[in-house]
């Protein structure tokens, strides 16, 4: 696995999974914007994607092109006074 993801992180990505309202199979997908910021996005996995499942379905899907450049990356989330949201940090 290239990605390592914390329980704290899928915990997040898998409530706003299920507040996309996703078809079957979908997941939420690290995108990149016109400006080079990861963003999310509710998509299908890809057969080279890197891919988080619960329950049989894709939680967070780590594109194959994103793959190199995060490789031992860990995706966390925090919730602390002055920040909230995702980081990722490389150990």
């Amino acid at each position: 696995m290239v990605v390592d993801v914390t329980q704290r992180a899928l915990d997040e990505l898998e409530a706003i999974r299920q507040a996309s309202n996703p078809q079957p199979g979908q997941g939420i997908t690290l995108v990149v914007d016109d400006n080079g910021e990861l963003g999310l996005a509710l998509a299908w996995p890809q057969e080279e994607d890197q891919v988080i499942e619960r329950g049989g379905q894709p939680v967070i899907i780590i594109p194959q092109v994103l793959a190199d450049p995060l490789d031992g990356v860990v995706i966390d989330y925090q919730d602390t006074p002055g920040q909230e949201g995702f980081t990722l940090t490389r150990p």
